[in-house]
């Protein structure tokens, strides 16, 4: 927690430019509430959008759904996409505020959280602060990480690994970096030796392919098992099996543990918090081209694997 005295946000000036692309938004709504709230947060994305280039950031306004008209009417976002990271929300905070809004429709598929306060002019936007996740629709401006910090914490961040088409495991076409469940068995001595035998006999039961990775994250560093298993179920649809598993000599995953299942629309469909268990798993169905990510969360580091089925 921060006083505010304590803080030193970064001050960005708002152009001529950037309250053009924010006029070209509003136009395109006839719900003067809707119409300000997109001009509001198109400013404050292109704060932030300034801020990471300062850094030598990245960005990619095409893939953020706060630049796409449709979406705004039906999502109360101010994403950014972060190459090679994610979606960043830049919260406005209106002047004078003791609060930053943050809707719950955007607690999920974020790598954080900016708040961004506007002057009452709008010529000025201070970036006071960050949040790795919230929980909250109001979070205090005095518990935000002091925006000096941000750049470290996006280094601790995983860079997202490129997509993985699961359907060509069954021609035995395997990409770089995952193993055969028997080839991490054998190499992990320490894998929890009461996990060996169950995982092995569930992956020999099944007609489909099991690939899977060691993941390391959390401080201090531990490493988990992380399998993912595709399986023919028609002609026109396949079952996924998601599975996460602990190695070394523990026999459950770290508390707080958090995996999640996001679909191609960045809308998390499962998520589960581990409290203390042997391993996490998700089933669901799908069907040829469908695309969807999995974020496995843990403190302040975050895994994001993508495929496409």
């Amino acid at each position: 927690m921060n006083s505010l005295s304590s803080m030193f946000p970064f001050t960005v000036p708002l152009t001529a430019a950037n309250h053009q692309t924010a006029e070209k938004f509003y136009q395109q709504h006839s719900n003067s509430q809707k119409a300000r709230q997109v001009y509001l947060n198109t400013l404050s994305v292109l704060a932030v959008n300034f801020y990471l280039t300062c850094l030598g950031m990245k960005t990619d306004f095409e893939q953020s759904q706060s630049w796409n008209p449709t979406l705004q009417v039906l999502v109360d976002s101010a994403d950014l996409w972060v190459n090679d990271l994610g979606r960043l929300e830049c919260r406005v905070v209106l002047p004078d505020a003791k609060v930053c809004v943050i809707p719950a429709q955007v607690w999920s598929d974020r790598i954080a959280y900016i708040a961004v306060q506007l002057n009452a002019d709008l010529t000025e936007a201070a970036l006071l602060g960050f949040v790795s996740s919230v929980e909250t629709e109001e979070l205090p401006i005095e518990k935000l990480q002091p925006i000096d910090q941000f750049p470290s914490y996006l280094s601790s961040l995983n860079v997202i690994a490129p997509i993985t088409r699961l359907s060509d495991w069954l021609q035995n076409q395997i990409a770089a970096g995952w193993q055969t469940l028997e080839a991490l068995l054998n190499g992990q001595e320490q894998l929890a030796f009461s996990f060996r035998t169950p995982i092995v006999e569930a992956s020999q039961a099944t007609s489909g392919m099991k690939q899977g990775k060691l993941l390391t994250l959390g401080t201090p560093k531990i490493q988990a098992l992380f399998l993912i298993e595709i399986a023919p179920r028609t002609t026109s649809e396949y079952q996924i099996r998601i599975e996460l598993y602990p190695t070394g000599a523990e026999a459950y995953l770290p508390r707080s543990l958090h995996l999640s299942l996001i679909d191609e629309a960045g809308k998390t469909i499962l998520q589960a918090e581990n409290s203390n268990s042997e391993g996490l798993e998700f089933q669901f169905a799908g069907e040829p081209g469908e695309q969807f990510s999995v974020k496995i969360s843990l403190q302040e580091d975050t895994i994001i694997e993508a495929f496409e089925i």
